[in-house]
């Protein structure tokens, strides 16, 4: 404050008066006391459950690697190791086998007796299909009815065409 201005205490005339406050209850007895003892029984609770929880997790930490590890390491070799060795020792002679003895003969079999056949047929048909080209052209030349399957446009109404 300035020097020489009069200073103005709350209860004198002309200064703010400040809301009312309103009056706070005594507190009860104890019940401070027993939060406070609540909350530090808790508090010393959770400090010495927290060893049990970092061991937990650890152990399960444990248990969730050595299953990546017994997955990925151990089982997916086995599994790849066993069924290469199936495949290279089994299922390759077998089929091997099955192809030179089963199925190529066979195949050879019918791939000459087919082309034989072919070469049995095709003097035929070549005389068939001449046949069928002149008897084609006998009947094309006395037609009796001519079938059109579309109606010929460049015709008028009258001339039946539409």
């Amino acid at each position: 404050m300035a020097p020489g201005v009069p200073r103005r205490t709350p209860g004198s005339p002309g200064a703010p008066r400040a809301p009312p406050v309103p009056p706070v209850p005594p507190p009860r007895p104890g019940r401070k006391n027993r939060r406070s003892s609540e909350w530090t029984i808790q508090r010393k609770l959770r400090e010495f459950f927290a060893i049990p929880r970092c061991l937990v997790s650890v152990f399960s930490l444990f248990l969730v690697e050595l299953i990546r590890f017994l997955g990925e390491a151990v089982v997916q070799a086995l599994v790849v190791g066993v069924l290469t060795a199936i495949g290279d020792h089994v299922l390759k002679p077998f089929l091997a086998a099955a192809f030179h003895s089963l199925l190529q003969p066979l195949l050879l079999f019918l791939l000459k007796v087919l082309g034989g056949v072919r070469d049995l047929t095709d003097p035929v048909l070549d005389v068939v299909a001449r046949v069928c080209s002149q008897l084609a052209v006998l009947l094309r030349a006395i037609r009796l009815v001519e079938i059109r399957l579309r109606p010929d446009l460049r015709a008028g109404p009258g001339d039946g065409g539409g």
